[in-house]
């Protein structure tokens, strides 16, 4: 049987659990192929019989990056797919999957299990949003690995494991990941880089919107920004700034 797992990861924390997915996968003796969004792969092009999605979350609720990308490249299905979904957190609060279940429902594909793994916060731009210390982030990790094995028994069983919020909130979550997101651009003109910019082009090269231009030996930041915090994390010497400001990279980096 073969597993497709399906991801986007902005600095790495969903990358790495899409990982712990597929070794756990392939000693279950499944034929799996991992592949990030940002790649030029058709997902019809592979003949999978269960799907695996991962994507970090922004208000509770999966980035929009993700579905559009879903919306667009996954064909619908003579036969129906069972679906396993996640989102990496820095918290420890449920996820609205009800509009990521919609469009798979389009699809022919069904929402079996969807979870939400804490992992560590990678939005170090806001000071309301403090780094995740190693400690917390080892537990994290221990605690995820434990959790994926159960969590593939039950898919493959077909047994349903979705995360609830009431139909308020999931109004609420939607709305907010709107608007937060159409505002993101605005606020993504805020990026700058500082003198010690060496012109290595890491950002340009890495951003996955194509957002950042080098424009004489220095980026410039367009109107396409997701707040990935790719292109700061990447940066070999950290001289991209926001608000004028260095911001700390975050701890995984080069994960």
């Amino acid at each position: 049987m073969n597993v497709l797992i399906l991801y986007f990861s902005g600095t790495g924390n969903t990358k790495a659990v899409a990982e712990e997915f597929y070794h756990a996968l392939i000693l279950r003796d499944y034929t799996v192929e991992v592949h990030s969004m940002e790649e030029k792969f058709n997902p019809a092009s592979y003949p999978y019989d269960f799907l695996v999605v991962g994507f970090p979350k922004y208000y509770e609720y999966p980035v929009l990056y993700a579905l559009d990308y879903l919306d667009h490249n996954l064909k619908k299905r003579e036969q129906i797919i069972p679906t396993l979904a996640y989102c990496t957190q820095a918290g420890h609060s449920l996820t609205d999957f009800s509009g990521l279940e919609r469009l798979l429902r389009k699809k022919n594909h069904r929402l079996i299990t969807s979870k939400s793994f804490s992992y560590a916060n990678n939005l170090l731009i806001f000071s309301m949003f403090g780094s995740t210390t190693p400690e917390v982030l080892k537990e994290n990790k221990r605690i995820l690995k434990s959790q994926i094995g159960p969590q593939l028994d039950g898919f493959f069983l077909g047994k349903e494991s979705k995360e609830r919020v009431v139909w308020s909130r999931s109004i609420l979550y939607h709305i907010t990941a709107v608007v937060f997101t159409k505002l993101m651009p605005i606020a993504g003109m805020k990026y700058t880089s500082s003198e010690e910019c060496i012109g290595c082009k890491i950002c340009a090269c890495n951003c996955p919107r194509k957002n950042i231009k080098m424009v004489q030996n220095k980026p410039v930041f367009g109107r396409k920004c997701i707040f990935c915090m790719r292109c700061i994390n990447a940066c070999p010497v950290n001289a991209i700034l926001y608000n004028g400001k260095k911001i700390a990279q975050y701890l995984e980096k080069g994960e």
